[in-house]
C-alpha cells in the first residue's frame, strides 16, 4: 500500500494542513479497501462517485468532457 504522505506535496492550491488532511483521507480509503470484500468495495466506489459528482456540480468548469 502506498503511503501518500511520503510523496512531495504537489497541491499548490492547498495549504500544508489541507494537503495533509487530503492525503490522510486518501490513505484511509486505501486502507479500507484492503479490509473490505467486493460488496464493500462497491460501496466505496459508489461514495467516491457521489463525491466526484458533487465536485462537478460545485465546479462545473472542471468537467472537461462536457461540450
Amino acid at each position: 500500500m502506498k503511503n501518500y504522505s511520503e510523496y512531495p506535496i504537489a497541491m499548490s492550491s492547498f495549504d500544508r494542513q489541507q494537503a495533509d488532511r487530503l492525503l490522510q483521507h486518501i490513505n484511509g480509503i486505501e486502507q479500507l479497501l484492503t479490509e473490505v470484500d467486493e460488496a464493500g468495495a462497491e460501496e466505496v466506489l459508489d461514495e467516491l462517485y457521489m463525491l466526484i459528482t458533487k465536485l462537478f456540480e460545485q465546479f462545473p468548469q472542471l468537467d472537461k468532457d462536457e461540450d
